[in-house]
């Protein structure tokens, strides 16, 4: 898969967990989330970080980041990621409980 059809296919995964109000970043959902997905919250703004970097949407305290920007700018790094990220997704069936 392409990094855009990664993305749509993480947003798709997202939408079907956490419905239409998503993942609100509270403590109880990573919780929640680490719990049934394996996902910890500092995967969860991994992906955060690839999909503003993928919108232009970046904060500029994000683009002075010489580490991240490396990671960003490294493609084959980033698909990696979103493989594994989106495997975590799909390898459960449980939706967030409201």
């Amino acid at each position: 898969m392409t990094k855009a059809e990664l993305i749509e296919a993480v947003m798709a995964e997202m939408s079907r967990v956490w419905g239409q109000e998503g993942l609100g970043g509270e403590k109880r959902e990573y919780e929640w989330l680490l719990q049934i997905y394996g996902i910890t919250e500092e995967e969860d703004v991994q992906w955060q970080l690839i999909l503003q970097d993928d919108m232009d949407d970046l904060p500029e305290e994000d683009l002075e980041d010489g580490e991240l920007m490396t990671f960003l700018a490294d493609q084959p790094a980033v698909v990696t990621f979103l493989e594994a990220f989106l495997q975590k997704y799909r390898e459960h069936s449980a939706v967030h409980p409201r």
